[in-house]
């Protein structure tokens, strides 16, 4: 640890060194490739840098150089104080994340008010997402050498920061996920928005949140051969554990981590009844009065899931990815958590209308919202839940006014995306971030209008 933090410092400090007095533009380390020169360069600060100072290095005021040396990058000024916590990370010079295959070592730090919160923090760091990886604004995977407790979350080494590029408010998956809380859902991802500064450069706003795996504090169900974390998800790639039911459907296990063939085959076999039942179902409805669904889906699970995705209008949600659920050999299977929404809340051009119905029209859902006895209980568990959806307005207010002034920053380091309309999900340009905010406000307004007037 001492030789990597050495490392980053020798870095630091012919970085700085060459740029002191300068009124130039100054390159972050992120955009610029190392070259021998550098390396030997950086050997050799580093053997003066061993030589002066005490055993016990600052790592702390290392991290911490990166973000007094930071330029923005494209006005030379400094990005102020936000009034949310910072989140610094140093990759080992000369690695840095560039795909979503390949870890690299980094330390971070978490800073509040200029002061650090946190111990300098190994871990590792790579790329991550689906369609978000051809972004310019990148999400990332941090998995930490040992379990760490960050912004009063429970412990783990597995954390998201999610960049939320598509989301000109970005705030639609954090919305996403409290609705999911409020309205009972078994577990829902915590998050918290953070500014991050990645090897000196600023990054933005990023949301610092909870990774869906098994654990007492998240997923919580027994950690062995019989129980499955799983994802619907065409997007699966082939090194990954996937099995393919009768519809060809792609359902990729995340737990168990290594699954036997055993174990994958049961699963498969599973699904290949459970779509048995609902082809038996569909010839007549009214069996579902006697067959009861609830041999199948934890149906107020599986009711709660469906509430947050048709009322987001999700489009991953039809299922195209990102749509999870659990079961344990011997039960019934229990939808969630629920994941991805910053394409959601009418970002896409097929989906900006506030009117129709969509999830319901689409697999699972289709099949199970057409039996009088679950569609009985939905639309009871819309009337009975109504109030939390129509107080988002004012939760998301406060959601966007807390990270206002951060969202500055962000939307000074890409200036151009409140006013972009060339990606999938940036459909209005808008002139303001607020703008973007009252925006989503009155969408999720309308929703409620509409799906009152319609159930």
């Amino acid at each position: 640890m001492r030789k990597a933090l050495l490392s980053i410092m020798a870095s630091l400090f012919c970085w700085a060194c060459s740029n002191s007095g300068s009124d130039r533009e100054i390159s972050s380390p992120w955009d610029e490739e190392t070259t021998a020169q550098d390396s030997t360069a950086s050997d050799t600060a580093a053997n003066a840098i061993d030589d002066t100072l005490d055993k016990s290095i600052d790592s702390l005021s290392i991290l911490m150089a990166y973000e007094r040396l930071s330029p923005t990058k494209n006005d030379r000024t400094y990005y102020p104080d936000a009034g949310i916590p910072r989140m610094l990370i140093a990759t080992l010079s000369p690695e840095r994340p560039d795909d979503d295959t390949t870890d690299v070592p980094a330390y971070a730090v978490i800073t509040e008010g200029g002061a650090a919160i946190t111990d300098t923090m190994p871990l590792m760091i790579r790329i991550r997402g689906n369609t978000s990886l051809a972004m310019p604004k990148r999400s990332f995977k941090v998995t930490f050498t040992d379990k760490v407790t960050l912004l009063n979350m429970p412990e783990n080494r597995d954390w998201a920061l999610l960049a939320n590029y598509g989301d000109k408010t970005l705030v639609k998956n954090y919305t996403a996920f409290k609705l999911s809380e409020w309205l009972g859902m078994a577990y829902s991802p915590r998050s918290r928005f953070v500014e991050l500064f990645l090897n000196g450069n600023y990054r933005g706003v990023y949301q610092l949140c909870e990774t869906i795996k098994v654990g007492k504090n998240r997923v919580n169900i027994p950690d062995n051969q019989d129980s499955y974390l799983v994802e619907v998800d065409r997007k699966y790639r082939d090194d990954e554990f996937v099995v393919i039911n009768e519809r060809e459907m792609a359902f990729r296990i995340h737990a168990p981590k290594d699954p036997t063939e055993e174990t994958m085959d049961r699963l498969r076999l599973h699904l290949d009844s459970l779509e048995g039942y609902l082809e038996y179902i569909h010839q007549d409805y009214s069996l579902a009065l006697d067959s009861t669904p609830d041999n199948w889906f934890d149906v107020d699970a599986f009711i709660k899931h469906y509430w947050v995705q048709e009322f987001t209008k999700n489009p991953d949600a039809i299922p195209l990815t990102s749509v999870f659920f659990t079961w344990v050999a011997g039960s019934v299977i229990r939808m969630g958590p629920v994941w991805d929404f910053d394409a959601a809340f009418g970002a896409t051009a097929k989906l900006q209308g506030t009117d129709g119905w969509y999830i319901r029209d689409y697999s699972w859902y289709r099949r199970m919202l057409k039996m009088p006895n679950v569609k009985e209980a939905s639309e009871l568990f819309w009337k009975r839940n109504r109030a939390i959806f129509e107080a988002l307005p004012d939760s998301i207010d406060a959601f966007a006014q807390a990270i206002a002034k951060a969202a500055e920053n962000n939307y000074r380091g890409w200036p151009d995306v409140l006013g972009n309309v060339n990606e999938f999900t940036h459909t209005k340009a808008y002139g303001s971030y607020a703008e973007a905010v009252e925006d989503l406000k009155s969408w999720v307004r309308e929703r409620t209008r509409w799906i009152d007037d319609n159930l």
